[in-house]
């Protein structure tokens, strides 16, 4: 150990008010005197907490919303998909409604049509030319014909019925597949509205902490300054 027996003693440095209540006011641990080592125990603790804390940083989101949040991309993807697939069908829909209304076929029903009015000539003309005749010398091939007209309006309108059968069905289709698109949606929106609600919970606890932590801090200073 160094020789300090040249060194001044506390009274000598005190008498030369080396302590800051001036001569006679030496570092004190006792609370009655003001700002002691208790106090300065407390103001150290006081901001290693506030470190910790502001090191930490706010706390990141419970495991459960974090695991429902990843499911979030998915259930939108989802519900876009439902959705593109009840607008295509609204358009057919749409589309199939418009044309029976118009009395218009469509092109598979049309050659079907073709087909038919076929037949029945072909089974005709066979029919007189068996009889020697022909039916389109013969007055009576004129209430023939319009039977076989008869016939293929009747198919034609069976055929447009179909189709407004099939549009409003369609119609019906995209209106579930809209309702399910929206179902998923929500799903999503509920769990970001939960997630977000959370962290609202977890933001104002560690607000509240730092709230606390710097109180307790600017109480023991303020102890300090009045000192």
């Amino acid at each position: 150990m160094g020789d300090i027996s040249g060194l001044p003693s506390t009274s000598e440095l005190d008498a030369a008010g080396a302590f800051a209540g001036g001569p006679g006011v030496a570092y004190s641990t006792d609370s009655s005197s003001g700002f002691g080592a208790s106090d300065a125990l407390g103001l150290g603790a006081l901001g290693i907490g506030a470190g910790l804390i502001l090191g930490k940083g706010e706390s990141p989101l419970p495991v459960q919303f974090q695991q429902a949040e990843m499911n979030v991309p998915g259930l939108m993807k989802q519900s876009g998909t439902l959705f593109g697939r009840g607008t295509d069908l609204y358009n057919q829909g749409q589309q199939a409604i418009q044309m029976a209304q118009a009395g218009q076929l469509t092109k598979p029903q049309q050659a079907e049509l073709n087909q038919y009015q076929t037949g029945l000539t072909n089974m005709a003309n066979q029919q007189y030319a068996a009889m020697g005749r022909n039916i389109n010398q013969d007055t009576s091939g004129i209430g023939t014909t319009a039977d076989i007209d008869a016939k293929v309006n009747a198919m034609a309108q069976k055929e447009i019925q179909t189709t407004l059968q099939i549009g409003f069905g369609e119609m019906s289709a995209s209106e579930a597949f809209s309702s399910q698109a929206l179902g998923y949606s929500q799903a999503a929106n509920n769990i970001l509205l939960a997630a977000g609600q959370a962290q609202l919970q977890e933001d104002q606890a560690y607000s509240n902490q730092l709230s606390a932590m710097f109180g307790g801090i600017a109480k023991v200073a303020a102890g300090f300054l009045a000192a």
